[in-house]
């Protein structure tokens, strides 16, 4: 079956829910509690049945990412002449390097503040922050240019699971 790099990260989200779920019921419904002279509660649960239900699940989801992280290192984003994986490399380096810059243009050029003992004391940045806020906004819109080719490479790219 072939679906896209999208649906695939879905569908790799939808079996690790119905995991957490089944592991969640084992961990319920794996032990009985009753006392002495009482009528033992039967249960549906099975160890052996629950164990072949979550290696399935697994094997599911190691064939899935093994073809998302073969896409990864072979689909290239369009505009950027980067594979997917390396694009997703480069967004987060993108991303941190704006956040450096949102903080760097927050300070004003010069500032000044009396000091507890009165002295008048003056912080001036070693930069321009307008020259930063600029350099921020072009930032920018490289981050949305490439998540937006990042996720076009996800819905066309099709992988066989």
């Amino acid at each position: 079956m072939k679906i896209c790099n999208s649906e695939a990260m879905k569908l790799i989200k939808e079996l690790e829910t119905r995991k957490s779920i089944i592991v969640y019921t084992e961990e319920n419904r794996s032990r009985v509690s009753y006392k002495e002279d009482e009528v033992k509660c039967i249960s549906k649960y099975s160890y052996e049945d629950t164990r072949k239900e979550i290696e399935k699940i697994d094997l599911q989801i190691r064939k899935i990412k093994h073809a998302l992280a073969c896409a990864n290192c072979t689909v290239m984003v369009e505009g950027f002449d980067i594979t997917i994986g390396e694009a997703l490399v480069y967004l987060a380096q993108l991303n941190a390097e704006y956040s450096r810059l949102d903080d760097l243009g927050e300070y004003d050029k010069l500032s000044r503040r009396i000091t507890s003992n009165g002295v008048l004391e003056y912080t001036e940045c070693l930069y321009d922050p307008d020259k930063v806020i600029e350099e921020q906004n072009k930032l920018y819109s490289i981050i949305c240019k490439l998540q937006v080719a990042i996720d076009k490479a996800n819905l066309t790219n099709l992988i066989e699971i």
